[in-house]
């Protein structure tokens, strides 16, 4: 047999056992999850599935609800005297996605050593390796979402985001190899018949992306001065369960209910905090949502506006709807016992100047007895109007008098 024709055999065969055996990566790097009980120990792909191998620990807990994936305590178990913690399975609509394509999904097909229909009882401080079979990831995705549900009624769901494993794009070797032996023996090539023309199949269209049931938000926080990622943390609120993501890195991923409406807190230790409400209900159908959120460092000097204190028209009563803002100034003045503020009220320039400054003054005098009466000491405020004499937005516009009628506060000790 000609040298060449065999050398590009063995390649093809070589490469053909590569595709089968697949690509494995272990440990692979992830972005955020939902649960630190359960990892992502490997992922492996072959033919045919995309494997991925898990571990669960259920750490020794004195909480009144120990933790679990899903958990249940059943009405006779006392927590002292019960041997066993608790139970877990595998959703089994647990699907795998590419980040921000929900109409890309890959079907769970089995699993080995955790059940999907029925309940694994488990022990404190017991470890449990198994491994989810997934329908096969196309080539080129190097990066997936395995999302198991929202977590809801006490139990615990595993999602992780932005799983980084290697899937490259499949090269056309076995041709190269096939070519490299016709060129060495030529047969005539027989003339080729079109192939019939196949219907096109229908696109995924919105009614997919509403039983998926699944809707993305990503982004990263950062430190609004330096423009740096930092680390933080978002809480939110869905059908009744509070729920955490916390991003060492500044980026995060979170999986959302096009049907649900939120109301997202970003915190980060040295920063003030802020919300983001979304009804993602409101975005046509958008399966995919980017926000990114830059927090203001708490140091002397630094002045924050507050975005949601309402007054009456022409007066300086607080409306309920300033309370939630306010009340995260309280968190923040008592996770910061160190720090004092300046707080600033602003009118636009419209009517009586004199008018104006004592408005403001009360409206800022409004603010710090709200504080005082939620435990702050007084020594730690400071309340000053200055009524229309500091405007940030220019002109006599409607839009710039909106501007310039606003509360803030400047720290001016940490």
């Amino acid at each position: 047999m000609n040298f060449k024709l065999l050398t590009a055999l063995l390649c093809a065969f070589v490469l053909a056992l590569d595709a089968s055996f697949g690509q494995i990566t272990d440990n692979p790097k992830v972005l955020e999850q939902s649960q630190p009980d359960v990892k992502i120990k490997k992922v492996e792909l072959t033919d045919k599935y995309t494997i991925i191998y898990l571990q669960f620990e259920e750490k020794a807990s004195n909480q009144t609800v120990p933790k679990g994936f899903p958990f249940l305590q059943r009405p006779d178990q006392k927590l002292q005297q019960q041997q066993s913690a608790g139970e877990i399975w595998l959703d089994p609509e647990t699907r795998l996605y590419k980040p921000g394509e929900i109409d890309k999904k890959f079907k769970l097909i089995r699993t080995e050593n955790i059940p999907t229909e029925t309940r694994k009882q488990i022990n404190e401080g017991e470890k449990v390796d198994f491994v989810a079979y997934f329908e096969r990831l196309t080539p080129g995705i190097e990066e997936f979402d395995f999302y198991e549900g929202r977590s809801s009624k006490g139990y615990h769901s595993w999602n992780f985001y932005g799983v980084r494993i290697k899937n490259p794009l499949k090269k056309q070797a076995n041709d190269t190899a096939k070519s490299t032996a016709k060129a060495q023996v030529p047969v005539k090539k027989p003339v080729e018949k079109p192939a019939p023309k196949q219907p096109e199949q229908p696109l995924a269209d919105s009614t997919d992306a509403k039983v998926a049931g699944i809707a993305v938000m990503k982004g990263t926080i950062y430190n609004s001065k330096t423009k740096k990622p930092i680390s933080g943390q978002i809480s939110y609120v869905e059908k009744g369960d509070s729920l955490q993501i916390k991003s060492s890195s500044g980026k995060y991923r979170i999986g959302i209910d096009p049907a649900e409406k939120y109301d997202f807190r970003i915190v980060a230790k040295g920063f003030y905090g802020t919300t983001f409400p979304l009804v993602p209900a409101d975005s046509a159908g958008q399966s995919a949502f980017d926000q990114d959120f830059y927090l203001t460092p708490l140091t002397v000097g630094e002045t924050i506006v507050l975005p949601n204190i309402y007054f009456a028209t022409s007066q300086y009563t607080l409306l309920a709807e300033s309370y939630a803002e306010l009340d995260r100034l309280v968190d923040m003045m008592r996770e910061n016992p160190d720090i004092q503020i300046r707080v600033e009220g602003h009118t636009d320039n419209v009517g009586d100047f004199d008018k104006n400054l004592e408005l403001s003054r009360k409206r800022a005098e409004s603010v710090q007895t709200y504080l005082v009466e939620k435990g702050i000491d007084t020594s730690r405020i400071e309340a000053k109007g200055y009524g229309g004499t500091r405007p940030i937005g220019k002109g006599n516009s409607a839009e710039a008098h909106q501007k310039n009628r606003r509360v803030e506060f400047v720290i001016t000790q940490a």
